[in-house]
């Protein structure tokens, strides 16, 4: 019962009130302190409901969706959600790179990171996350969620447009990208394509959560002694909406490599300084995958590079040029 209610955006805050306010109202003529304690408490207990409900909302304000005839636009129906996924294919032999996008961006902000591997002769694929572009919102944002929708459109086109894979495939993740290609590789062995995955390209990634719980907080000016009672509605929330996947304990399980690491050859391009999530992101990746997965890791520092702002930058796609040249060979172009 609490599980399909904490799935529903305001239903338990407000049930908390107005059951709270109810027992308040008929302990009035009972005892006064009663009375102030029962109203303390059930204030108390909405506004824990209510700040754990904040921690998965959605973007307030989407980007234009990308409305090119250049790309081909599919809308998939996947766990009752719509979602939308724009693709080009240039060679049915040929690799596919799949660029997500990050938080607040979307499809269109990810044209101009495309349009190397497209110089290069590369199949490309972009889908709107959830709340992003023309994909629908889900009541509760949060990144699992996020992964499997992006699981089941992956593995819609695997089956509809099957010209597009069967070669290397990569993947590509901007800032919540980053964090979502995380997620994917720990849950690679649901892509239908999981044995062509060759690499992984993570620009400016989020690594983490901890980070933004403790952020989150901040905004919120959530009083320290509450903050651990919140971290505990956050993941039981959490868990009431991604039933299939095992169940969260303690914030670590949402921090790499626990949440995911790489175990391909990984490009890691970096805004020096990153003026949205500092340095503890890219600083967790380098240690993780030096420490699990030596070598496989290049990281390129950039000064040049800002966070978010950046759909074309010439230097960026030098170094991921220089990459894709020294890992997969010179182009098929």
């Amino acid at each position: 019962m609490l599980d399909t209610l904490r799935r529903r955006n305001h239903v338990l805050p407000l049930l908390v009130l107005l059951t709270g306010l109810s027992l308040t109202w008929l302990s009035f003529n009972v005892n006064l302190l009663l009375f102030w304690l029962l109203f303390t408490l059930t204030i108390s207990l909405c506004y824990l409901e209510v700040v754990t409900q904040w921690s998965f909302r959605a973007p307030r304000r989407r980007k234009p969706p990308l409305e090119d005839s250049m790309w081909t636009k599919i809308h998939h129906r996947v766990s009752d959600q719509l979602m939308v996924s724009h693709h080009i294919l240039q060679n049915p032999t040929g690799r596919t790179v799949f660029i997500c996008h990050g938080w607040t961006s979307g499809s269109q902000r990810m044209v101009g990171r495309a349009q190397l591997f497209l110089e290069e002769g590369w199949n490309v694929i972009l889908i709107d996350l959830p709340g992003h572009g023309e994909s629908e919102s889900i009541p509760k944002w949060n990144a699992e969620l996020s992964s499997t929708l992006i699981i089941e459109v992956l593995n819609h086109l695997h089956t509809s447009h099957k010209e597009l894979f069967g070669n290397p495939f990569l993947i590509f993740g901007h800032s919540m990208g980053g964090f979502i290609s995380l997620r994917l590789s720990h849950r690679r062995e649901e892509l239908s394509m999981h044995t062509d995955l060759c690499g992984w390209i993570a620009e400016s990634p989020m690594t983490g959560y901890s980070e933004i719980f403790d952020e989150t907080c901040q905004i919120l000016r959530i009083p320290t002694i509450l903050r651990p009672i919140v971290l505990k509605k956050t993941m039981r929330h959490f868990n009431a909406l991604n039933p299939s996947t095992d169940d969260l304990s303690s914030l670590t399980d949402v921090d790499c490599p626990a949440w995911g690491q790489y175990t391909e050859p990984t490009l890691l391009v970096q805004a020096d300084p990153d003026e949205r999530l500092g340095e503890s992101h890219y600083l967790r990746l380098q240690h993780v995958m030096a420490s699990n997965q030596p070598g496989l890791l290049r990281s390129v520092m950039m000064d040049d590079l800002a966070h978010s702002g950046e759909s074309n930058h010439i230097r960026r796609d030098e170094v991921i040029r220089n990459w894709l040249d020294d890992v997969f060979g010179h182009s098929s172009a």
